[in-house]
């Protein structure tokens, strides 16, 4: 609902790089990510639109742009894509031809406090509808969950899509949670973007159902996850429950 490219905790994540990237016109923003990654998708975007010169390092050396379409158009929205082997990626090397003075770097998938303190303006835009008991997330980097929990002091769920537990419990000591943060690791469905039959089956009923698209990587889990949570009887009757549908676009199998 936010912009079909840019959607849900994608701009949420990148608008304060942004604010930061206009304070001086000459700086330029550099991330990472994989082939596939919406987050560089949607920062390539934001770059076109704001002329913010972007810089993408993408996992896999064997790649180049032409390999899909996505990367394909990303470097025609003007991202300069730089591929480099897996271990170089895993160290988040920044190749030495790069030019790294006046750049803002954005971890992987966002997840900084700058990048939480994006989610910050979500609390008026909930407030203004209900008064919830609960919020549902998905959780990739754990940037959406904690800002969420730091800012709307709401019970948080947050339906974990990868096998990351000890990071997520990293980045959530930096902030205040107040223990308003939960993390449910039981719809990772074997590891981060494994294909299975039961999500996908999941997915395409429910959007044929409510006409919302998900998708079996982010948002599929959390919303599966959180039919199973209501199954159970895990929230309170009466409870006001919140599914936060974090954008992001679809991916193909």
């Amino acid at each position: 609902m936010i912009h079909p490219i840019i959607s849900g905790n994608k701009w949420r994540k990148l608008k304060e790089y942004i604010g930061l990237a206009q304070i001086n016109a000459s700086n330029s923003i550099i991330s990472f990510g994989g082939a596939y990654s919406n987050h560089l998708y949607a920062l390539s975007y934001v770059g076109n639109q704001f002329n913010i010169k972007t810089i993408g390092i993408i996992r896999g050396n064997e790649l180049s742009i032409n390999s899909n379409s996505y990367l394909k158009q990303m470097s025609e929205w003007g991202m300069d894509l730089h591929f480099l082997d897996r271990e170089s990626y895993r160290k988040k090397i920044i190749p030495e031809e790069i030019e790294t003075e006046n750049v803002i770097v954005i971890p992987e998938g966002g997840f900084s406090k700058v990048g939480v303190l994006g989610l910050e303006g979500l609390k008026n835009e909930l407030n203004k509808q209900i008064q919830a008991d609960y919020i549902i997330t998905a959780v990739g980097t754990g940037t959406t969950a904690i800002g969420i929990s730091k800012f709307l002091k709401i019970k948080t769920i947050g339906i974990l899509t990868l096998n990351n537990l000890t990071e997520i419990e990293q980045n959530s000591q930096e902030f205040d949670l107040d223990n308003f943060l939960e993390i449910k690791t039981n719809y990772i469905f074997g590891k981060y973007a494994k294909d299975s039959q039961v999500l996908n089956e999941f997915c395409d009923t429910f959007n044929k159902k409510h006409q919302i698209l998900i998708e079996p990587t982010y948002t599929g889990r959390m919303f599966y996850g959180l039919y199973d949570l209501i199954r159970n009887n895990y929230f309170p009757k009466n409870s006001k429950l919140i599914a936060l549908h974090t954008g992001g676009i679809k991916l193909p199998h």
